[in-house]
Order: C-alpha cells, then sequence, then structure tokens
C-alpha cells in the first residue's frame, strides 16, 4: 500500500492512504523531475503509528544495493572542479551531493520517524512509501510552496555552518544565500506573481547545523500548483545557477542517481497546496538504507570544508538511527 506520514512544524503527523492516479492530489518527484501522481484516498490523523505498524511490510521493499557514491578524494576532486568552473564564470553556484551507505542494517522505520519528529520540531518529517519503490524518510527544513489562494510562500535556504556558530557568516555563504533569494524572486516574477516581498535573512536551525533563511511572499497568479512547481524546481538551493548548466554539470560530474533526494513532495487539499524539498532524507530496501546530504559550491567554496558540511548534514539522520 502507498502512503505518506508526514509531520509539518508545530503540527500533529498525519497520514495520506495513497494510490497511483494521473489525476491525484499527492506528488513525489525526483531530482530530475520525474513525477509521480497518486489519489488521496484518506487522511488518518489518530493512531498514525499503529496504521503504519498495520500496513507498512520491510519484506516487501525492494533491494536497493546500498554502496558510499563517493570516496573522500572523488568528492573532493568534483567539488575542486565545481569550484574552479564556477570560478571561470560558467556557473554561479552548483550543489554537488553524496551518499553513505549502511549495509544489511535493521532500522524501524516508525522508532526513528518519532525519534525525528522529537529532535528536530523546526522542520517537516516524512516517510513515503510508494508500491515498488524503497521507502524515503527524512527531515527537511526546506518549503518549495506554499498557496493559500492567492497567497503564496516560500523560502531561498543556502549556507551552513554548525548550529550555534557564533559571530557573522561568511562572505561565500552570504553570497551563496543572496544567489539563491535573487534568482527565486526573479522566477516568481517570471511566472506573474505580484506584490513580491521578501524578510530576512535569518537563522534557521537545522538538527546538527544551521542555514540562512529568507521567507518570500507574494500574490500568485492563476495557475495550478504544479505548473509552478516545475518551474521552480530545482531551485539553485539544490540545482545551481544556471539552472541548465549547473543541472548538467551535476548529471555528467555526480556520478550517481540521486533518485528522489532533491526532489520534491507535497499535496493539494482544501485550498491549500503545500510542497517541500525532500532534504535530509535516507533511503531504506531490504538489505540496507542510504543517506543523502550535498553542499552549495561557489568559487569560494573550499573542497575540504564542503566535506565537512556534508558529513554535518548526514548526522541530521545518523545520529537517530544509529544512536
Amino acid at each position: 500500500m502507498s502512503f505518506a506520514w508526514i509531520r509539518e512544524p508545530g503540527e500533529k503527523s498525519k497520514v495520506f492512504s495513497l494510490s497511483e492516479s494521473p489525476v491525484g492530489d499527492f506528488y513525489f518527484a525526483q531530482f530530475d523531475g520525474s513525477l509521480i501522481r497518486l489519489l488521496i484516498n484518506d487522511i488518518i490523523r489518530q493512531d498514525c503509528s499503529k496504521w503504519i505498524s498495520d500496513n507498512l511490510i520491510l519484506s516487501n521493499l525492494p533491494d536497493i544495493n546500498p554502496e558510499d557514491s563517493h570516496l573522500y578524494d572523488d568528492f573532493v576532486k568534483v567539488v575542486s572542479r565545481a569550484s574552479e568552473v564556477c570560478l571561470n564564470g560558467v556557473l554561479e553556484k552548483v550543489v554537488i551531493s553524496r551518499t553513505k551507505a549502511h549495509k544489511s542494517i535493521s532500522v524501524s522505520p516508525i522508532n526513528v520517524f518519532e525519534r525525528l519528529c522529537q529532535e528536530y520540531p523546526l522542520v517537516t518529517i516524512y516517510m513515503i512509501s510508494i508500491d515498488g519503490n524503497s521507502l524515503w524518510m527524512g527531515a527537511t527544513p526546506e518549503c518549495l510552496l506554499e498557496l493559500n489562494g492567492r497567497n503564496l510562500k516560500t523560502m531561498s535556504l543556502a549556507a551552513t555552518r554548525p548550529v550555534n556558530s557564533k559571530g557573522v557568516w561568511g562572505v561565500k555563504e552570504q553570497e551563496e544565500q543572496h544567489l539563491v533569494t535573487r534568482d527565486i524572486v526573479h522566477m516568481l516574477d517570471a511566472l506573474g506573481c505580484k506584490n513580491i516581498s521578501v524578510n530576512g535573512p535569518e537563522i534557521l536551525p537545522a538538527g546538527p547545523v544551521e542555514h540562512l533563511c529568507s521567507l518570500i511572499e507574494a500574490y500568485s497568479p492563476i495557475a495550478p500548483a504544479i505548473t509552478m512547481i516545475k518551474s521552480l524546481h530545482p531551485t539553485p538551493a539544490v540545482g545551481g545557477l544556471p539552472r541548465a548548466q549547473s543541472k548538467a554539470f551535476i548529471v555528467q560530474q555526480e556520478n550517481y542517481n540521486r533518485s528522489f533526494y532533491s526532489g520534491y513532495f507535497g499535496w493539494n487539499k482544501d485550498d491549500r497546496s503545500i510542497f517541500y524539498v525532500s532534504l535530509r532524507c535516507m533511503e531504506i530496501g531490504k538489505d540496507g538504507l542510504i543517506c543523502y546530504a550535498g553542499a552549495g559550491i561557489t568559487s569560494k567554496s573550499n573542497a575540504k570544508d564542503e566535506w565537512l558540511e556534508t558529513e554535518e548534514k548526514l548526522k541530521t539522520l545518523q545520529r537517530v538511527i544509529l544512536g
């Protein structure tokens, strides 16, 4: 059975019972834009963990052949190449990601979900299971788009450092956040949004790290939310700038398939459309699990520091699943 278990900040968790449908109102997309549409059959708001326990059969999950995507030296080489391309002016920013595999590890997805909810009250916790696919879980700090009627909200999320760091942000981090904000505002303007306003950036804690976050609001034109999402994705927070060139660099240089990592999920229900970026996530199969993390690379990036940034992001999940 397909389902999504979601806990938004400040809300109680709920389970969407889903089935695949070309006119569905729940969406789950990969980084490359491949989209699964599902119909919301029911929303369970009570005894969610019991419902998941009754319906999630781990033995039915496929094998995922968990392997690390990059050794340290491999990742450093890709980041150095990306930084050089930015220095030469071909790109302004590109996000390079990697995976950390845990073979034959046995976890209780329900326990992990509940612990993530306890550990990270300010982010959105999610578990998504689509028939025939591996199980995806995560703790994402990034809302891609929220529409309430014609009122639109999104955010510019970029720059990373250890949580509770002291002092001002570095020039690299401030520039990175500015690039992401500028691009999202330009895209909203191109989509016909009016009265665009930017508040921030403020510091957003997200587990072991914190980010710079600007909240962006606008008055939306009459357009389906999914149409706007397809234009916004991938934002420079998960892809880069310019969008097409950075995405091509990622496909050519990362050397692995991101699948649903840095894609998005969301739903339309009761005049509200809400979509989140699939970040701080892991993929669970019958033979183990894979954790995903990325770092934004600019001309000012230091390859070793970017590796350490991904290490900190991976801890978001690892400190819960490994104890």
